[in-house]
């Protein structure tokens, strides 16, 4: 089995731009040259790699070759970035050093609560640039089988082909509401006469966590009024401003608690298990931004 780079580089092209003539564009070459690469790279390996499609999409298969090929840029860049600042030693300011692309996938909680001095941890000991893409916990290790970020924060135990999974803990929700709205709108605690009215404030279409805490306090079928706040400091905010109850990371609720602004409307919470899923390679990069994590969700995770 031989796979050459100038094949990666055209599968990545061709999912990139979602056709043949898309890539043969971004890659300066003519369509039937794309065409030739992709027929090659599918009959070394044996498999059919992209679905002929508009757009086309890689298969299950393609997949694990796309993230070989973003691996293989990472690895190229860094030693790239790493030969430059060697050879010109300390002629080179260091300000002006390529910068290794870092994608990772995070949940809005993570990056407003403990993500961000991880970040800026990695751009201080490297010449790195650290891109965040940001979705609903679930559903961050989308971003890890198309190979478009190197890892991803996500609440999913289960490994993506070619990577490998690190349990970190699980950010623990309580349900809270500003101290005046739990007193007008719960005078009695969670009941289901007052779930099923009181405005509720919830993240996006996709938030499971407040169904959850509904459900463990009643078995009814109700739709509160609900209000969307898809920003998790925004979030907080709102609810701690009276637009709403809802479930709110401990860590980040704390405070407020102590200070007496909000009310923890229940006994019951929710623990959202977190896990950090990373490409298997043996890179410094990788490494370093692991152990960052590690480190870090120790100090807010339960």
């Amino acid at each position: 089995m031989t796979i050459n780079s100038d094949g990666l580089a055209t599968l990545a092209a061709v999912v990139r731009g979602g056709t043949f003539e898309a890539a043969a564009r971004s890659l300066h070459i003519t369509p039937s040259a794309v065409s030739q690469r992709i027929k090659a790279l599918e009959t070394s390996v044996g498999r059919v790699l992209v679905q002929r499609t508009k757009p086309a999409v890689a298969t299950a298969d393609g997949e694990v070759l796309l993230r070989l090929a973003k691996q293989w840029d990472l690895l190229t860049t860094s030693a790239f970035a790493e030969l430059t600042g060697e050879a010109d030693g300390e002629h080179t300011d260091p300000r002006d050093r390529p910068r290794v692309h870092l994608p990772i996938a995070s949940n809005a909680d993570s990056l407003a609560i403990w993500l961000l001095p991880v970040i800026v941890a990695m751009q201080e000991r490297f010449a790195v640039a650290v891109e965040v893409l940001r979705d609903d916990e679930s559903h961050n290790t989308e971003f890890l089988r198309t190979g478009t970020v190197l890892g991803a924060l996500t609440s999913d135990p289960h490994t993506v082909r070619g990577c490998t999974t690190r349990r970190l803990g699980a950010t623990r929700y309580l349900a809270v509401a500003n101290t005046e709205f739990a007193a007008h709108w719960f005078p009695d605690g969670l009941q289901s006469r007052d779930l099923a009215r009181a405005p509720m404030v919830a993240f996006d279409r996709k938030d499971t966590i407040m169904a959850a805490l509904i459900r463990r306090h009643t078995r009814a079928a109700i739709a509160p009024p609900t209000t969307y706040i898809p920003s998790s400091t925004e979030y907080h905010r709102a609810v701690e401003l009276g637009a709403g109850w809802g479930t709110v990371p401990q860590a980040q609720i704390a405070d407020a608690l102590a200070a007496g602004t909000v009310t923890q409307l229940s006994e019951h919470h929710v623990d959202i298990e977190l896990y950090w899923q990373h490409w298997t390679l043996n890179s410094p990069l990788i490494d370093e931004l692991t152990a960052l994590i590690v480190a870090a969700a120790a100090d807010y995770l339960v």
